[in-house]
C-alpha cells in the first residue's frame, strides 16, 4: 500500500527531472523547467533521502545525527529553492515525496529488527488507511467548486493521484502480488514453472485492464454537484496520443501492477536456462562437480550462472520494452484504443 502511494508520486518527479512537463486533462499541471531547477532538486531530495535512509537502516548511535542532518538539508532546499527557479508544487510535492519513502524505510527497518508478524491489528492500520482515502475523496467531490478551471484541474488532479490512484492501485497490486505467489509456489511444487509463469503474465494483463476500466468507470459515474466530470476522458485520450510524453508518469503508474508478474517471468527465464538446451546445462553442471577441486572451474561455474540470472532478469525488460516500442507504439495505442472502446461502452465519452 505504501509503494501504491509512492508509485505516482516517484514517476511524477522522475518525468519532470527528465525534462518533461506534466499535463493532465488538457491543463499544464507542472511546467517543465531549465537544467539548473532539475539538477537542484536532484541533489536536494536525493541527498536528503540518502540520509534518510541510512539513518533507518543504521543501528549506529549516530543516526539520529544523520536524520537532523537530512531534515536541515529539505529545510535549506526549501529555502534556496525559488533562486534555482524550482515550481513551488515539485518542492511541495518533492518534500512529501522524501518525507513518505523515509517513513516507509524506518517502518521497513523497525519491522524487520522486531520480526514483526502479521496481526489483527495490522489489518486495522490497512482498512484505517483506505478509508481515509476513501474519505478525502468524498469530500474532495462533494465540495462546492469555486475555482477557475485551471485550479480546478489542479485540485482534481492532486485528488485522482494521491487519492484515487494509490486506493485502487493498492486493490490491484495485491491481487497482482497474490496471484504471482500463488502460481509461483505451484510452479515450484509441481515442476512446471515456465508453464505457471505463462498464467500469470495473461493473468497480470487481466489484472491490469481490470485497473484501467476501474478508473476509467470511476470518473465517469462520480461526477461532482456542479456536474462537471472530474476529467474528460475524450480529451485525456487526444492528449496521451498526440503527446505520450506528458503522460509518462500515469503509464508508469498503471504498468507498475505488472511488475510482480515480471519478476516471475525472470524465474521462469532462469528455469529454462537451467533446464534447456541440455548441452549448456550439463556443461556447468560440469563445472560445478568439478568446482570443489578446480578453481578456474568454480570461476567459470560463478561466471555461468551469473550471466543466466543477469539474462533472466533482463528478458523480460527487453521483451516489455520492444513490446512498448514496436511499431512506434502500435500496441500501447491498441492498449489505449481498448480503454476507450470501454469508455465509450459505458458513456464515459
Amino acid at each position: 500500500m505504501g509503494l501504491a502511494f509512492a508509485y505516482p508520486i516517484l514517476a511524477i518527479t522522475i518525468q519532470w527531472l527528465c525534462g518533461h512537463a506534466i499535463d493532465f486533462g488538457g491543463q499544464e499541471v507542472i511546467a517543465a523547467s531549465p537544467p539548473q531547477a532539475r539538477i537542484f532538486t536532484a541533489v536536494w531530495l536525493g541527498s536528503s533521502l540518502f540520509f534518510y535512509l541510512f539513518a533507518g537502516a543504521s543501528k549506529s548511535r549516530w543516526r539520529w545525527t544523520l536524520v537532523i542532518l537530512a531534515t536541515w538539508i529539505l529545510l535549506l532546499g526549501l529555502i534556496f529553492a525559488d533562486r534555482f527557479a524550482v515550481p513551488e508544487n515539485v518542492a511541495v510535492a518533492g518534500l512529501v515525496a522524501v518525507a513518505f519513502a523515509s517513513a516507509v524505510a524506518s517502518a521497513v527497518a523497525v519491522a524487520v529488527a522486531t520480526a514483526e508478524k502479521r496481526s489483527s491489528r495490522q489489518m486495522a492500520w490497512r482498512l484505517l488507511y483506505c478509508g481515509v482515502l476513501v474519505a478525502l475523496l468524498i469530500v474532495a467531490i462533494k465540495m462546492p467548486d469555486d475555482f477557475g478551471a485551471g485550479q480546478r484541474s489542479r485540485v482534481v488532479f492532486v485528488m485522482l493521484t494521491f487519492c484515487l490512484l494509490p486506493l485502487v492501485n493498492a486493490v490491484f497490486d495485491f491481487a497482482s502480488v497474490g496471484l504471482t505467489r500463488y502460481l509461483l509456489r505451484l510452479g515450484l511444487e509441481q515442476k512446471r514453472a515456465a508453464w505457471r509463469a505463462v498464467l500469470d503474465g495473461l493473468g497480470g494483463i487481466a489484472i491490469f485492464f481490470a485497473l484501467g476500466c476501474t478508473l476509467i468507470a470511476f470518473v465517469t459515474f462520480v461526477v461532482p454537484a456542479d456536474g462537471v466530470p472530474l476529467v474528460d476522458l475524450t480529451q485525456l485520450f487526444a492528449d496521451m496520443r498526440r503527446a505520450p510524453g506528458d503522460y509518462i508518469w500515469l503509464m508508469v503508474t498503471l504498468f507498475s501492477t505488472l511488475l510482480p508478474t515480471l519478476l516471475h517471468l525472470s524465474v521462469a527465464v532462469l528455469t529454462l536456462g537451467l533446464q534447456y538446451p541440455a548441452g549448456v546445462r550439463n556443461f556447468v553442471a560440469g563445472l560445478l562437480e568439478r568446482g570443489e577441486h578446480s578453481g578456474q572451474a568454480a570461476l567459470l561455474s560463478g561466471i555461468c550462472i551469473c550471466a543466466m540470472i543477469t539474462i533472466a532478469l533482463w528478458c523480460p525488460i527487453w521483451i516489455f520494452t520492444f513490446v512498448v516500442t514496436h511499431d512506434h507504439g502500435a500496441i500501447v495505442n491498441a492498449v489505449l484504443w481498448g480503454f476507450e472502446a470501454f469508455a465509450w461502452a459505458i458513456g464515459g465519452i
